[in-house]
């Protein structure tokens, strides 16, 4: 998917009085040197050495002068383009305006283009909100995925006091399916589903690369079919790695919105997808809300430059500790492919109503374009505005800026479109980033008839995103060891930290009144053995054991675990009282139990020891959870759509399905 965008590059406004400034040494000296002017650097290949926290990786800084060859791109040689409007020559210094472009659309019928979130036959994904709490006078257990279902633990000295149960799977000689669930799977079609890249396409003189939204979306989760989630650091860095060794000169650009949450966890997040970003030479990146949320302290950390390596954190209307500070750099100049190429970005005035944190200045986005535009028109052949607003902001800005080459904004669907948004009345090229960086907007710039190829890049995983032979291939190989290193980093600071040093508490579980504390799930075997035996085969009782053996493991990580073990928020991921605290001091805690959905045990336990047929009565009511309600409330609490893409409750159900009779 993609087309072809029409305009010229005009040359930068780099003298003044007619001649160019020298230092000592004859070099030039550009204004961007200037305290208000934009920092200007290179786009440069990545670092063939694995990134290492806390080490940065940046591109280094260049000369403002370097020069620019043929800035007008169209006099070189022409592209063929349908349609194409006459060429336009070279633009004044003002650049007050790009020439128009055209859009080239491919022939392909609406209903005809892949969409990468198409519903599976279970239908559309429902969203990961926590289950509501139940209604007066109901006692629900705990809400998370499907497993066995019992009305508690009896021990063996209470064996004689147990009701007539009978699993009635077993009674009515139900089979289970045979194999395994991920058989159920269909099969994966990456063309079908995210549509073929950069089909045709010629090397570019040089590529933007745009994403944005991250939101703290490190990798994709990897519990539930791996090879179709969407996003992840690895994938991104292998993109702008391919496109690299195929010769393209490639600058990133991101919209910001990197962080998510609050918490110790989210700040090492935050910093560890910086480090990431810098591994892959972007050249600018915005400040977005989620991160303006964080404690301005640690924001510091990434915005300031170091040892002479710039920072790409840009911002013109974000000061942090106020602006006098000159804490974040108001613009960037990034030289690609001949090109200088002028980025600033904004936050949206609703955005920043959002934010309660007294240690940042905010000004006005009109306010502040109106103040750094001059400066990135005298020094810069293509200008870029990294708009963190919602969509009716953005485009409001990029109708009142025309001089702006691209938009980008962090509003919009969570998968952009396949080609640019046209706005009326400009010819400003407009792109979405989407949420949670599952795609990429790569622009290809051309020289001849200045054609711009647009195309959206599905983060999945394909062999290769460039090469159309590779495309169609499931990579089966692991991240780069770049990124691979830099997870691992990752997760060794969440063990080294432990629970308590992420901010961690352990609150008390909604059904503490019903069921008291989490006992585990071997209580419940005496009483409930086919039930038990239907989970000890499901892959529920290996939930733990997922996490420690992947690479890097996963199993300090609260965000996994919190679906992995008993007694955690799996939502929010936190504790709760008497849950889950590690594997060497709650060793009956780990997996996932019945008590994740049944609620905590205890109180059925004491009941049915004690002989109170009343309170028998009254906890195994409380443990019972039916079919429907797992169905609509339970199991996606953590078989999302975002998680485990492929979850079919009708199919999944028969795998974990049990029934013991109970007293009404």
């Amino acid at each position: 998917m993609g087309g072809f965008l029409l305009f010229s590059l005009g040359c930068p406004a780099t003298r003044e009085g007619g001649t160019a400034k020298k230092d000592a040494t004859g070099n030039s000296v550009a204004a961007a040197n200037k305290p208000a002017s934009p920092t200007i650097v290179a786009a440069q290949p990545m670092p063939a050495e694995p990134a290492k926290l806390p080490n940065r990786v940046t591109a280094a800084p260049i000369s403002a002068s370097i020069p620019v060859e043929s800035p007008n791109l169209a006099a070189n040689y022409d592209v063929p383009t349908p349609n194409a409007p006459a060429r336009a020559g070279l633009a004044d210094d003002s650049m007050r305006e790009p020439p128009p472009f055209a859009v080239e659309s491919p022939a392909v019928a609406e209903e005809e283009r892949p969409n990468p979130l198409r519903p599976s036959s279970s239908g559309v994904p429902l969203p990961n909100n926590l289950r509501p709490a139940p209604a007066e006078g109901k006692i629900r257990p705990s809400v998370r995925s499907n497993l066995p279902a019992s009305p508690g633990a009896l021990p063996d000295s209470a064996a004689g006091r147990r009701p007539a149960e009978s699993n009635a799977l077993a009674a009515a000689g139900t089979k289970k399916p045979a194999g395994s669930p991920k058989e159920l799977r269909p099969p994966l079609d990456l063309i079908k589903e995210n549509g073929a890249f950069f089909t045709g396409w010629p090397k570019p003189r040089f590529a933007l690369l745009i994403t944005g939204k991250i939101e703290g979306y490190l990798e994709p989760c990897g519990c539930a079919g791996l090879e179709r989630m969407k996003g992840g650091m690895g994938r991104r860095y292998m993109l702008f790695k391919q496109l690299r060794e195929a010769g393209w000169p490639v600058v990133g650009l991101d919209v910001g919105g990197l962080a998510h949450g609050f918490g110790r966890q989210s700040e090492i997040k935050f910093h560890t997808l910086a480090e990431g970003m810098r591994a892959m030479n972007y050249g600018a990146i915005a400040l977005g809300e989620t991160d303006l949320k964080l404690p301005a302290g640690e924001l510091v950390a990434e915005t300031t430059d170091v040892e002479n390596k710039k920072s790409p954190f840009v911002s013109a209307n974000v000061g942090l500790f106020g602006f006098d500070a000159g804490m974040v750099a108001k613009s960037r100049i990034v030289a690609a492919g001949g090109v200088k190429i002028g980025v600033t970005a904004v936050l949206g005035k609703s955005l920043q109503k959002e934010i309660q944190n007294a240690e940042i200045e905010f000004a006005d986005p009109d306010a502040a374009i109106k103040k750094v535009l001059p400066e990135l028109q005298k020094n810069a052949n293509l200008l870029v505005l990294l708009a963190h607003a919602t969509m009716e902001e953005s485009l409001a800005l990029a109708e009142k800026y025309p001089q702006f080459h691209v938009v980008a904004t962090s509003g919009g669907n969570p998968i952009p479109p396949d080609e640019p948004r046209k706005i009326d009345g400009s010819k400003t090229v407009f792109v979405e980033v989407g949420l949670k960086g599952m795609c990429a907007i790569v622009l290809g710039f051309y020289d001849g008839a200045d054609a711009v190829r647009y195309q959206r890049v599905v983060l999945d995983s394909r062999t290769s995103f460039l090469d159309p032979k590779k495309q169609p291939i499931v990579s089966t190989a692991p991240p780069p060891p770049e990124m691979k290193n830099l997870m691992a980093a990752f997760q060794d600071q969440l063990k080294a930290i432990g629970f308590a040093g992420l901010g961690l508490r352990p609150s008390p579980s909604p059904q503490k009144e019903s069921g008291g504390r989490y006992v585990g799930t071997e209580k419940c075997k005496p009483c409930h053995e086919e039930s038990y035996k239907i989970w000890r085969k499901s892959g529920h009782a290996k939930g733990y054991q997922t996490l420690a053996e992947l690479d890097p493991p996963r199993n300090y990580d609260p965000e996994c675990l919190s679906c992995h073990v008993v007694g955690w928020n799996p939502q929010r991921y936190f504790p709760y009282e008497s849950g889950f605290k590690s594997k060497e001091k709650t060793p009956h805690l780990l997996d996932v139990g019945c008590e994740d959905c049944h609620g905590p045990g205890e109180l059925h336990c004491k009941a049915e020891e004690g002989g109170d047929q009343a309170k028998m009565d009254q906890y195994r009511k409380a443990s019972v959870i039916t079919k429907e309600e797992s169905e609509k409330n339970q199991c996606r609490t953590c078989h999302d759509g975002e998680n485990s893409p492929d979850f079919n409750f009708s199919k999944y159900w028969p795998y974990v399905e049990h029934y013991e009779n109970q007293e009404e």
